[in-house]
């Protein structure tokens, strides 16, 4: 593809930087259990604001050590079908059910409304996901929700590295916030995650479960191999460095595309609350007069442009779902009529002015 829909961003300054800093761990054997994931925890939970932050290796597994701290037991979480499937697979992996909830078509976030609806004597907490980095303006009306109801709250804060609300950032609501550190989100170690919180317990939980349950010299829990390697957390701290110039830019981007796009006929753009930052880890827009799968073939065939979903199909009816839990098309309209419109124009840190001309030029032309 002459323009990528997404992709990490190394400044050149920092690669030399990184690769010393690699050297380094190299020379002195120290590649796991080292300073370089201790720094990251700790400038990690400065920027976020809350007073843990726990690497590991995935943000899949975050989730799923944050969903097991909560003991599920067959218990329900509700979960936006709006999602990548981990949300929903850490939930069973932590031995619970998910329930799946519809979104609103203003935002392509979590609708509280369904929520109330969908709860049962069996839901213990709720996920809400920050789709492609924005919060979702509700936020305060599902914490009323967990508060009433002695439910816990986790944000899948995956795509959300640098969002805001009113300068509190993503990973900060809830009982626990969980980041992936993916080579396309906002900011990368190349493979990673991590836990932030304000609960201790949580997070001592989380230190212990990260590495095989072991407590001391015991194995008190039944734990994986979940720890965050020293080269991973050295990219992660040159990358945490730059979040906020990153998420700038990014910005920049997705004003460039309101300017030149938010007129047209035949496409809706995402609104961003005035007191909210996005982190554009995506930028989706609705397609009115033809499906994205279609405009995506377009693009990529007669421009080498390549546009992405997030997500289709929605996770209820992906075949494991189906099979699992009985799911049918027509359980949650919305999602299933909005997200087979909606895709997603490129937006990553390294993206040229004519690089965005051409993905303007040609979405007016083949929308006009």
């Amino acid at each position: 593809m002459k323009i990528t829909n997404a992709k990490p961003f190394f400044p050149e300054e920092d690669i030399s930087l990184i690769l010393e800093e690699i050297k380094k761990s190299l020379q002195t054997g120290t590649l796991t259990f080292g300073p370089n994931v201790s720094r990251l925890e700790k400038e990690f939970a400065g920027y976020i604001g809350v007073k843990n932050a726990i690497a590991v290796n995935s943000g899949t597994s975050a989730l799923e050590i944050a969903l097991r701290y909560f003991d599920l037991k067959g218990g329900e979480v509700i979960v936006p079908t709006n999602s990548f499937v981990a949300s929903a697979n850490a939930v069973i992996l932590a031995g619970g059910k998910p329930v799946f909830v519809d979104i609103k078509k203003e935002t392509l976030c979590i609708d509280p409304d369904d929520v109330r609806k969908k709860i049962t004597p069996k839901t213990r907490g709720i996920m809400v996901v920050h789709l492609a980095g924005l919060i979702p303006p509700e936020i305060d009306e599902i914490k009323e929700i967990c508060d009433k109801n002695d439910f816990f709250l986790i944000e899948d804060a995956a795509h959300a590295h640098g969002s805001s609300i009113d300068k509190k950032h993503a990973g900060s609501f809830g009982h626990v916030g969980c980041f992936s550190f993916f080579p396309t989100k906002p900011m990368t170690t190349g493979e990673g995650g991590i836990i932030t919180t304000n609960d201790d317990k949580i997070a001592e939980y989380a230190k212990i479960l990260r590495h095989h349950g072991k407590e001391g010299n015991e194995h008190t829990k039944i734990g994986y191999n979940w720890r965050m390697s020293e080269i991973n957390a050295i990219l992660g701290v040159y990358q945490l460095n730059r979040l906020d110039e990153f998420v700038e830019k990014r910005n920049k981007i997705a004003q460039r595309y309101v300017d030149e796009l938010s007129e047209m006929e035949g496409l809706s753009l995402i609104s961003v609350p005035s007191n909210s930052v996005h982190s554009f880890w995506k930028y989706p827009v609705l397609l009115e007069s033809i499906k994205a799968p279609e405009l995506e073939k377009i693009f990529r065939d007669k421009y080498e442009i390549a546009l992405g979903t997030i997500y289709y199909p929605p996770i209820h009816l992906q075949p494991f779902y189906k099979q699992e839990f009985g799911n049918k098309p027509g359980m949650l309209p919305i999602s299933e009529e909005v997200l087979l419109r909606e895709t997603c124009l490129p937006i990553f840190v390294d993206m040229t002015d004519e690089m965005i001309d051409n993905v303007i030029m040609a979405i007016k032309k083949e929308l006009k």
